[in-house]
């Protein structure tokens, strides 16, 4: 093993340390804090879109990406730092839409009451990923891994529906600048 690979695994364990962390009263369980992020921009971004849940937004995930152990594995890791980081924004995006896609409550409709089928909950979370999610990670512009995390989303979404690619070709069409396109690498 190289020195290289060596400081990546020893960086890697430092932000699997500060990613999972033992829930209270379940035994075994870990959390999962890179969650976060995609709670964010899924709250944010799938509610009324405004100037000021943008900037909530921004400040939320901000602070999430400044938390202090982060902030000194960044720094120790210095060019290693965006493909350490990328790899676990694929993963927990990933997570988050299986689990999504695999949580009985998510998609009621009607104050709760009905459950969607399974064919309109995986339209809501194409609506949500695409017209939600990624639409407000976009229109953050300073936001440093703003195409790490689109990246991430995308990527994710096209490996839980594979079936939706022309949908989502279809949606990227649809984007105003060409700039925002690129960031999909397609």
């Amino acid at each position: 093993m190289d020195d290289k690979e060596a400081i990546t695994n020893e960086l890697n364990k430092r932000v699997e340390a500060f990613r999972f962390f033992e829930l209270n009263n379940k035994q075994g369980e870990a959390g999962d804090r890179f969650l976060l992020p995609w709670i964010y921009s899924h709250m944010f971004g799938t509610g009324r879109q405004s100037r000021g849940n943008s900037r909530r937004a921004a400040k939320e995930i901000n602070l999430f990406f400044n938390q202090k152990e982060l902030l000194e594995i960044e720094q120790d890791a210095g060019d290693l730092w965006l493909e350490l980081i990328d790899k676990h924004l694929q993963d927990s995006a990933l997570k988050y839409l299986k689990i999504s896609k695999s949580d009985p409550s998510f998609g009621r409709k009607f104050l709760g009451l009905v459950r969607m089928n399974d064919a309109e909950k995986d339209n809501k979370i194409l609506k949500d990923v695409y017209g939600g999610m990624i639409t407000l990670l976009l229109d953050l512009p300073d936001f440093p891994y703003q195409a790490l995390m689109v990246r991430a989303l995308d990527e994710s979404f096209l490996s839980v529906y594979p079936e939706r690619q022309g949908e989502v070709d279809l949606w990227l069409q649809t984007l105003p600048d060409s700039a925002m396109r690129e960031i999909f690498r397609r």
